[in-house]
């Protein structure tokens, strides 16, 4: 349940900390960052131990909970892909512009890890820095745009930055994300906290260059971000308008005790020390999500959590918000003892919940919620405050319709505790924004089952596959369920028929299953299809075989006897089947039980 609060004083908030509830829709992110090999890859392994430990990575999002990742790909002017505009990026080979070998893309397998498992994947870029520190410049391979055009950058202390005043660095930028969305199924581009350097610089030449106007030098730098931020937003529209933009600045938007203005705070201020103007982008509908890092704790003089977050609810402008979580403060003795309580981060993601567009937050960073020194903060995502599936926020800007809702759903048994799902998809459509991605599996103990809460929501698969395996909490209840198809921006379709299963059985009934007749995997995709059933009456004669729609019979899979109370199991090449969708008939003791089955494509 998400209440709408206007702007609280923490002592106000803090009691309403145990009323939040896990919400049906919530954005749970996790940046994963490469620079410097932070959290991954570790550039002195061959690409298939990276491959296996970015797998890992995502088993362990997964089991967590988390159901976005932010993936670092482009942290100074290089690339964790493959590209034909910068060089590969040193964190992956150890060299910068050497290729992996064997030659293997990391953004392109990212994707499609994260899509298996069900997760978002958003390519994180660094749109302005160039060098993180001018002593390893030497390194940089001749093709690096800090070598290419030298004039293009700004110096700060040892920071070298692409100087955002330039029209040819923004055409430049803008060649590299627009390369990213036209070559990768990415669901969002991502930028972080890096804007104009936070020390001296200078960028006087440019303001006199290019000054379009402007008289005054810090509203022309903070022009200069806010023009390249909507040519990012204008891009993404042209070229996949399913792609979701959004930004993570630095927590504080502008100290001040008016909240018209900013918050009652005194640390960096993003609007003048890095010249982003992040509520305009807000107000201008220029990105789809703000994602501030506040990576302060609950009551922290001067940058206090319970000031800073309910200020951003307040100022959303009908965009998301979602709130960047320190992780790696946990436990560390430098931050303090109020990083030292174990309900920190759970008492933040709980005080989220509670304001109406505040949609979900992200973990940085990865290494942390790998880490057994971080007081059970994973566990207590985990077993607690992530144990509920959620949605993904929608975004009714982008777009509003739902998809069409799945039909034929069925339940059978499977095995002594569960049930086996399995339903049609809707129509094919050729509309990207209106294809089906995911489904949510609802289950209930009567036939009314609620789509606004997570009461009954059981889960959302990984992919567009049709069937789902549900162990039931108790085997001798009969359940209810029902489907829903979700797109790419989570809108989610009607109910589809509700069906029902139980598990229960009366051993004086001839031929009645210990388990459903079912066939695995299904969908199938491969050579082989498994099935397996099991019978209490004891050696019954039984005729095994696949049919198609029409009745025929097209594969004779067993005719003989089976010995009763035990689980049997055929297993079946699928080649000689033509057509996409079967049933399987066992017959047996005067009996037809019948599976479907369907081709994947």
């Amino acid at each position: 349940m998400r209440k709408i609060l206007p702007y609280l004083p923490l002592l106000l908030l803090l009691p309403l900390l145990s009323l939040a509830q896990s919400p049906k829709r919530e954005f749970r992110g996790a940046w994963i960052a490469t620079y410097s090999n932070i959290d991954w890859p570790n550039k002195s392994q061959t690409p298939a131990q990276q491959q296996a430990a970015l797998k890992t990575i995502l088993d362990e999002h997964k089991a967590t909970g988390i159901n976005a990742i932010f993936l670092q790909v482009r942290s100074q002017s290089d690339a964790l892909y493959l590209s034909q505009l910068e060089p590969i990026s040193a964190d992956l080979t150890g060299t910068q512009g050497k290729l992996p070998s064997p030659l293997w893309d990391p953004l392109q397998f990212a994707i499609e890890e994260s899509h298996k498992r069900g997760m978002e994947l958003h390519a994180w870029l660094n749109p302005y820095r160039a060098i993180g520190n001018v002593a390893n410049l030497e390194s940089f391979t001749g093709s690096h745009v800090a070598k290419q055009h030298p004039e293009w950058l700004i110096t700060s202390g040892s920071l070298r930055t692409l100087d955002p005043g330039l029209p040819a660095v923004r055409n430049y930028i803008m060649a590299v994300i627009a390369d990213i969305i036209k070559r990768y199924d990415v669901d969002g581009i991502h930028f972080d906290d890096y804007f104009y350097p936070n020390a001296t610089f200078d960028d006087n030449a440019t303001f006199t260059a290019h000054p379009r106007g402007f008289t005054n030098q810090a509203d022309w730098r903070r022009d200069n971000v806010n023009l390249l931020v909507k040519r990012v937003h204008d891009t993404i529209n042209d070229l996949k308008p399913w792609v979701k933009f959004g930004i993570s600045p630095s927590g504080i938007y502008r100290n001040s005790t008016d909240p018209a203005i900013g918050t009652n705070t005194s640390g960096l201020q993003h609007y003048s020390a890095l010249y982003a103007d992040s509520r305009k982008w807000l107000q201008e509908g220029w990105i789809d999500y703000l994602a501030p890092q506040v990576y302060w704790y609950i009551g922290q003089p001067g940058a206090n959590y319970g000031v800073v977050v309910p200020w951003w609810n307040n100022n959303a402008f009908g965009r998301h918000i979602y709130i960047g979580l320190a992780g790696y403060k946990v436990n560390d003795p430098a931050q303090g003892t109020s990083w030292a309580d174990p309900q920190q981060i759970p008492n933040q993601v709980r005080m989220n919940r509670q304001l109406a567009n505040v949609y979900g937050q992200a973990i940085y960073n990865t290494s942390s919620l790998r880490s057994s020194s971080k007081l059970g903060m994973r566990d207590s995502l985990r077993l607690f405050l992530y144990k509920k599936p959620a949605l993904l926020p929608n975004m009714p800007w982008r777009d509003a319709t739902p998809p069409a809702a799945p039909t034929a759903l069925t339940a059978q048994r499977f095995d002594t505790d569960s049930v086996a799902l399995s339903w049609a998809t809707p129509a094919a459509v050729s509309n990207e924004l209106d294809k089906v991605k995911q489904y949510a599996v609802y289950r209930s103990e009567s036939p009314a089952i609620d789509l606004t809460t997570t009461d009954h929501l059981i889960a959302i698969t990984n992919t567009s596959a049709v069937g789902f395996k549900d162990k039931v909490p108790d085997v001798t209840r009969n359940y209810y369920y029902a489907v829903t198809a979700l797109d790419r921006f989570h809108n989610e379709s009607t109910l589809s028929n509700i069906t029902s299963s139980t598990l229960t059985a009366s051993r004086e009934e001839s031929g009645v299953f210990s388990s459903a007749l079912a066939a695995f995997p299904n969908p199938f995709f491969g050579e082989r299809l498994t099935i397996r059933f099991s019978l209490w009456h004891t050696d019954p004669a039984a005729e095994l075989a696949v049919y198609d729609l029409y009745g025929r019979k097209v594969q004779q899979v067993y005719s003989g006897r089976l010995e009763g109370q035990k689980e049997h199991q055929f297993d079946i090449a699928t080649q000689p089947l033509q057509g996409r969708v079967f049933l399987i008939r066992l017959m047996t003791a005067g009996k037809v039980y019948t599976a479907k089955v369907i081709r994947g494509y």
